[in-house]
């Protein structure tokens, strides 16, 4: 089978390469791809819908209640007034909402009666009504109550035939479940920022910092190990004197042993002859370059082995 290619929006996929017969031959490919297209992506060939599309949808579903698990704990963080409580708590008839929808797709009533609520993400909402809309166009018995399990569970069991079903559209489903779970995804992680430092001493990864109620610090995913912010400081210092390229005469004495006069005096023009190691102003403070330094003290004999 041939590999079609895009369009546009509103035209059928083409046949790279070859032309309708009225055609001059000077497009890259205008015939139109005869082979039916997935209801969800419009791009794989398949009678109604790709394997690939129909295992997101089914993954998705359960993410979404995975996501559901996490919403407690997410209200304990992020309080009472946050849209995670929105989400953990009830909704308004989602069974009536759902006979609507059910009806609006197969042309009973008004599409626009129900655009109202399309916007709606809550779980127990989207999957909910998704069920609702399926157990009437399938016939299925309705249950006593719907919660986001028993509709998560209803849906996966019932994928495979929703997906060959012209009469309620899958592509639609699809969309709404992948905006519900992209949606809770925002919330649980709104705000969440991981603030990382600079690399262990030990492990080389980046420190994260943890903010505690009286002080914050900061520790190695790896090794788990923790530093104050003073002992935090101190490292980035250290960090800073053994990987620049240009120190002051005091941090040049640390890293290198050179006494800070020393490294003045070798910085100096004398006799209209360059200086033996060159300087600049960074910041409104003088540094030195490390590597004349070092190539200096060498030269010299004073660098230690």
């Amino acid at each position: 089978m041939s590999t079609c290619k895009y369009n546009g929006p509103e035209r059928p996929r083409i046949l790279p390469g070859r032309h309708e017969d009225d055609c001059a031959g000077d497009c890259n490919g205008c015939q139109p791809c005869p082979w039916p297209h997935c209801r969800v992506c419009g791009k794989d060939h398949a009678e109604h819908t790709c394997p690939g599309c129909m295992a997101e949808v089914r993954e998705n579903i359960l993410e979404i209640v995975q996501r559901c698990e996490a919403l407690p704990t997410e209200v304990l963080h992020r309080g009472i007034d946050s849209e995670a409580m929105n989400l953990l708590g009830p909704v308004a008839d989602p069974e009536a909402l759902g006979h609507m929808r059910a009806s609006a797709n197969v042309g009973r009533i008004p599409t626009d009666w129900v655009e109202e609520a399309d916007h709606e993400l809550h779980p127990l909402l989207v999957l909910g009504t998704w069920m609702e809309a399926y157990l009437e166009a399938f016939e299925h018995s309705e249950p006593a109550r719907i919660t986001v399990a028993s509709a998560a569970s209803y849906l996966d069991r019932n994928l495979v035939f929703a997906s060959t079903f012209v009469d309620v559209p899958f592509d639609d489903f699809a969309r709404n479940i992948r905006e519900c779970l992209a949606h809770m995804d925002r919330v649980l992680h709104d705000g969440e920022q991981v603030e990382t430092g600079a690399p262990c001493m030990t492990c080389r990864v980046p420190l994260r910092l943890v903010r505690g109620e009286r002080d914050d610090r900061w520790q190695c995913p790896r090794c788990k190990q923790e530093s104050t912010d003073a002992q935090y400081r101190f490292a980035v210092q250290h960090l800073h004197r053994e990987n620049a390229d240009w120190l002051t005469d005091q941090e040049m004495e640390i890293r290198t042993g050179i006494r800070a006069g020393t490294v003045r005096e070798w910085a100096r023009n004398r006799d209209d002859r360059d200086a033996l190691v060159g300087k600049r102003r960074d910041s409104g403070r003088v540094v030195y370059a490390v590597a004349d330094v070092e190539r200096v003290a060498s030269e010299k004999g004073m660098m230690s082995a």
